[in-house]
């Protein structure tokens, strides 16, 4: 992303706090590690594993590149043992959490990022699709970096129904059946960074996505939108 480092190895942590649209369910605060490896080909970041295929000369116009990611997709339906407190929830199936294989295609300059995703699921049960649009706009002075994202998220009916749909067998007096359709969800976020040193960095985040209807029609989801905010630091090796 527009302002890392050089640094191949990154480590550190961050405190993340993530509202939760699912009907009577907490918010989600997390205390999550930060891993990342910056390879030539190889390389781990944001929670994806990918290979670069392909590349550009750098010019004037900036650098195209592409290639594999594998990543995961997280549940809060995942363990009953999670919702069982939740009085909209009980009586719901697990959802699993997804592992997914895609492929990029990145564009960047000194303006910024634009990228490009597709995903699709490595299940047998067949959880459905994602694709995701982005630009990061990349403004940086001394120290500090600056980065506003816009994205626009697909995701077809089967990955909704797999998180969102209620079945005729979980439908109640107060929930009512429900089947997924596909939806457009759109995010936006900005991201700060300040180099404290050559190896110290200090990050946070906040960000907020409208949810398509054909998520917050379901009768377990409670809210149009989904808010979150980080703070973390990090050390470059």
């Amino acid at each position: 992303n527009p302002g890392d480092s050089d640094s191949k190895w990154v480590a550190g942590a961050m405190a993340l706090s993530l509202s939760n649209i699912y009907q009577d369910a907490d918010n989600i605060n997390l205390l999550v590690p930060v891993l990342e490896y910056r390879g030539d080909i190889i390389f781990l970041k944001d929670g994806e594993l990918g290979a670069k295929l392909l590349s550009t000369e750098e010019t004037e116009h900036g650098v195209l590149s592409g290639g594999l990611l594998l990543r995961g997709q997280a549940s809060y339906l995942d363990d009953k043992d999670t919702y069982e407190d939740d009085s909209a929830l009980i009586g719901l199936e697990e959802r699993e959490s997804i592992a997914e294989a895609g492929v990029y295609l990145r564009h960047k300059n000194e303006m910024g990022q634009a990228k490009l995703k597709f995903f699709g699921d490595l299940h047998s049960e067949k959880y459905g699709n994602r694709a995701e649009a982005q630009y990061i706009f990349a403004l940086n002075k001394e120290q500090w970096q600056l980065n506003q994202s816009i994205t626009l998220i697909w995701e077809d009916s089967d990955r909704i129904d797999h998180f969102y749909g209620v079945s005729q067998s979980e439908s109640t007096a107060n929930r009512a059946e429900y089947e997924g359709q596909s939806a457009i969800n759109l995010a936006l976020g900005i991201d700060g960074q300040y180099r404290v040193n050559k190896n110290w960095d200090v990050k946070a985040a906040v960000g907020y996505v409208f949810l398509d209807d054909a998520i917050t029609d379901s009768s377990i989801v409670s809210h149009d939108d989904i808010s979150f905010i980080s703070l973390g630091t990090q050390y470059n090796f």
